[in-house]
């Protein structure tokens, strides 16, 4: 009989997605008797196989995923170099701004930002499913109000909001109490028309 640890891993490969400890256990369980407790020991005991290797089984918002360590991502960045998507500093900065204030509108992140949001960046957020629409703000015009997914948790390796990084500390300009009084002139010396303009 194949060991409950064996297909946590097999499954952990082969699935495209994290998957949570209760729903390793349905798809097992569903085959092998086990318990909750079997999944999680052998995920445990996987952690401790993977220690001396380049692969570590990471903890996401959607449960647990099996990926490389980030001690080789040189050699990552390589094999994903153009398969890696671009976004723009716009779309990111709208994201951040729904990641750190949520839930907000797009009428908060225009405010923010100091422009408007292209529905284009709405939309490409929208289809990652890193944004989803959590209700409607009690306003005229009902504006929809956006909030962050597990999937942009899990794609930014992320388990919870709270570990996102803090913010740095906005600092007020200083008071740098500049001159700005004309100079005097001294009225006995003759000034050039060059001077006055």
């Amino acid at each position: 009989m194949i060991k409950v640890k064996n297909i946590v891993e097999a499954l952990l490969l082969s699935s495209g997605e994290p998957l949570s400890a209760d729903k390793l256990h349905k798809i097992i369980n569903s085959k092998t008797s086990c318990t909750k407790a079997d999944v999680l020991e052998s995920i445990d005991e996987l952690k401790d196989d993977y220690e001396t290797k380049e692969i570590e089984i990471y903890k996401v918002a959607s449960g647990f995923r099996i990926q490389a360590r980030s001690s080789i991502n040189d050699y990552l960045n390589i094999i994903y170099a153009e398969k890696t998507p671009r976004y723009s500093r716009a779309l990111m900065e709208t994201l951040s701004i729904i990641a750190y204030k949520q839930p907000v509108t797009r009428g908060d992140i225009e405010s923010i930002r100091g422009v408007s949001v292209s529905s284009s960046i709405m939309r490409t957020l929208t289809d990652r499913n890193w944004i989803k629409i959590i209700g409607y703000r009690d306003v005229p015009g009902k504006p929809a109000m956006f909030s962050t997914t597990n999937e942009f948790l899990d794609y930014f390796g992320l388990e919870k909001l709270s570990e996102l990084p803090d913010l740095p500390d906005i600092k007020e300009p200083q008071n740098f109490n500049l001159d700005l009084e004309p100079e005097s002139i001294d009225e006995s010396t003759p000034v050039s028309s060059d001077q006055l303009n």
